[in-house]
């Protein structure tokens, strides 16, 4: 797990490809959160979810279905709806997964 997203070494387009589903991990809570960039119908999205967490939501640019441009913002975006659903006061953190949820 790391703190930041580019340290994954992953790049947009592969996460966009849905080649990885980046994972979200909270250091006080026990759920795993999923996050989707394209839909089961091929559209643009940035889903957030977690089935134990019931949990799903999108982020500002999710709800428009556009595109990230940088990792960067795509993380700032997550972090931010993280904290606006969640009531957390650890650590974020991030890993890939090759399994893609699409809940």
């Amino acid at each position: 797990m790391k703190k930041n997203i580019k340290d994954l070494e992953v790049t947009l387009e592969k996460l966009y490809n849905n080649d990885y589903q980046i994972l979200i991990h909270l250091s006080d809570r026990p759920f795993v959160f999923h996050v989707l960039l394209k839909s089961f119908r091929n559209e643009i999205d940035c889903k957030i979810s977690s089935f134990g967490a019931n949990l799903w939501t999108r982020t500002r640019a999710g709800l428009d279905y556009r595109k990230y441009n940088r990792i960067q913002d795509l993380q700032t975006a997550i972090k931010n709806e993280i904290k606006r659903k969640i009531e957390t006061k650890g650590e974020i953190l991030f890993s890939l997964s090759t399994e893609i949820s699409y809940l």
